[in-house]
């Protein structure tokens, strides 16, 4: 998923081992992506966007 950080470009959040070049990061652990989204509004983090939909299958 990939989240952005528009006050601060290039903020490393040690904790979690992410982090954001040029205002974005793409993250995989779902217990860093949950600890992201859950940070305070002041950071300017927010997620951006999520994984495409799966494809339909046929049956």
């Amino acid at each position: 998923m990939k989240f952005t950080s528009t006050v601060h470009p290039e903020l490393v959040v040690h904790d979690l081992g992410v982090v954001f070049h040029h205002g974005e990061a793409e993250v995989t652990d779902k217990a860093a992506i949950e600890a992201l989204r859950a940070l305070p509004p002041s950071l300017g983090v927010r997620a951006s966007g999520g994984r495409p939909p799966k494809d339909p299958t046929t049956t």
